[in-house]
């Protein structure tokens, strides 16, 4: 896939015939892999290129800071899924207040049409863009009519009686339901960083952790908690247990990640670790010894077990594609 920064209607990538969706994508959901599965359909049909637009940064972080949200996908992960979905070229534009001003008529001529050659629009039900965010599903239909380009509006995806919206799955995360969460994403919430000096309290009571740094702290995090889940490193996947938040037990009141990798005692500092949440064991609490911390670490050890082995097998039964709304 092409990935084109710092997206302009003038740009030397200008001149080809294209399929277009344009959106924040954040998550990169199952809605929205249903609207990717649309837009390469439809350009492997017309012999177009299949293409995303999409910005730098939520809208939010430029419109409104203080109201912006925590991200659930990173720009570098988005190309990954995008690539994955078998989108052609994504177009990354700055988004800027200028920009925000633009009116959708013009924003869909200067870069879609006199650009990108877009011959057809995709996007969601609840799609608006241009200033105000305006120009919603009526007016994209006159937009087509004027400037000549099929459109293609669609229907939300729907899991469990929950339109899949990323909102909706951010306020799973942070309420610590990462299973919910993760049926909406179509995978398991995941987090990246590098495995730095903690204070040592596992090693001291014979339960090894590997403390991570984000990679990027815009990234929201669960709710304090212990969870099951994985780890990824060195091309291999193991069953990891995963504790966010403080150390109460230790006298600690500093939030942190820790990671457990149940029969590993390898050296992982500076290691880069890819963490992913299964499922939410319990809540972080103070434990009268550290002995006692240590029998419930046992415990939750072979609850995480029995929990990954058993969603994987679910997991190798699934399909991800093709996508059907119900």
């Amino acid at each position: 896939m092409n990935v084109y920064r710092d997206f302009s209607s003038s740009g030397p990538y200008c001149g080809m015939h294209s399929t277009v969706t344009l959106g924040t994508f954040d998550g990169v959901h199952i809605g929205h892999r249903h609207i990717l599965q649309r837009v390469v359909e439809h350009a492997r049909k017309t012999g177009e290129k299949a293409v995303v637009v999409t910005f730098d940064r939520h809208p939010a972080a430029v419109l409104n800071p203080e109201a912006s949200p925590g991200m659930l996908t990173t720009q570098a992960e988005k190309m990954e899924l995008f690539a994955e979905a078998g989108i052609d070229s994504t177009f990354i534009l700055t988004f800027t207040k200028q920009i925000a001003q633009m009116s959708a008529d013009r924003f869909m001529k200067d870069y879609f049409i006199d650009c990108l050659g877009m011959a057809c629009f995709i996007v969601g039900y609840d799609h608006g863009f241009g200033k105000d965010r305006k120009a919603s599903t009526k007016e994209l239909r006159e937009y087509s009519r004027k400037l000549n380009f099929c459109l293609e509006i669609v229907k939300p995806v729907v899991r469990g009686g929950t339109i899949v919206k990323s909102t909706t799955i951010r306020v799973l995360i942070q309420e610590g339901k990462v299973r919910s969460a993760s049926t909406l994403l179509g995978r398991d919430y995941s987090l990246r960083g590098k495995v730095i000096h903690g204070l040592g309290m596992g090693k001291k009571i014979g339960i090894q952790t590997a403390n991570l740094l984000l990679e990027d702290p815009e990234k929201i995090l669960p709710l304090a908690g212990v969870y099951s889940g994985w780890v990824e490193f060195d091309g291999k996947r193991l069953s990891a247990l995963i504790a966010i938040g403080p150390r109460p037990t230790f006298g600690e009141t500093e939030e942190a990640i820790e990671v457990h990798i149940p029969g590993y005692t390898g050296d992982l500092y500076d290691q880069k670790l890819h963490i992913g949440f299964s499922d939410r064991l319990r809540e972080i609490i103070k434990f009268d010894s550290p002995e006692s911390l240590v029998e419930q670490i046992k415990r939750d050890i072979e609850i995480t077990k029995k929990i990954n082995h058993k969603y994987a097998d679910k997991k190798e039964k699934k399909q991800q594609w093709p996508l059907r709304k119900s």
